[in-house]
């Protein structure tokens, strides 16, 4: 996912890295943050050839053609009920210019219901250069806590997964990351918020990656008291 209006030119260097250091800059997602917006747009006016044009090598091979592409508009396209959004939820990179990939998720500001996903590929150095593997389906399973329930500031989470997924809380406001790497206790439950979470209602999302890398979701929504 206003301020004031400056009344000098401030000029902005690229940080600098420590002398010796080979770590990367962070990803600069400037460049992509329309492109879920671009996709949900050819979505709705049915246009398989803007969609076809913003998907990945992977993803035109997988769906074989502009024709058959065309065939599954209607599976892959958003289903919101009402105003929505696009949350940035999870992103997989190594830092800026290196080959990233970033799930957004469409949420309904009102209910905080899901409503569709996309992971975006990109060398996350501000380019236009992203491209859509569509995620049409929430397939992680989030086993507590069930939906409308209410949780603690710090909720324990148990997700149908082999090892802890990353998790994010998504409320009208903002988001909270879950820390990396969550710990999974010996009874399968995972921890990971180490701060309290802020009261009222969110939307939990568990998001997981299979043996080939490709990112999955699924969310559950609750109160959080």
């Amino acid at each position: 996912m206003a301020g004031a209006v400056a009344t000098a030119v401030v000029v902005l260097a690229e940080p600098a890295r420590p002398r010796g250091c080979g770590c990367a800059l962070p990803p600069d997602t400037s460049g992509i943050s329309g492109v879920p917006r671009e996709w949900q747009a050819a979505m709705a006016r049915r246009d398989a050839g803007t969609a076809w044009r913003l998907l990945t090598p992977e993803a035109q091979r997988r769906y074989g053609s502009v024709k058959d592409l065309r065939g599954a508009l209607p599976r892959l396209a958003p289903d919101s009920h009402g105003s929505a959004g696009w949350r940035l939820v999870r992103q997989v990179t190594q830092g800026r210019g290196t080959p990233s990939r970033f799930l957004y998720l469409l949420v309904e500001k009102r209910s905080l219901r899901p409503a569709g996903a996309v992971v975006v590929h990109s060398m996350a150095d501000g380019s236009a250069d992203g491209r859509v593997d569509p995620a049409p389906a929430a397939t992680v399973r989030i086993l507590e806590p069930a939906a409308r329930a209410t949780v603690d500031a710090r909720p324990r989470l148990r997700a149908a997964t082999g090892s802890p997924p990353a998790y994010v809380v998504v409320r009208r406001d903002g988001e909270t990351l879950g820390a990396v790497g969550s710990i999974r206790g010996a009874d399968g439950w995972d921890t990971p918020f180490h701060k309290a979470l802020k009261p009222g209602p969110a939307l939990i999302v568990a998001v997981d990656a299979d043996g080939g890398g490709r990112l999955s979701y699924g969310g559950v929504r609750v109160t959080i008291r």
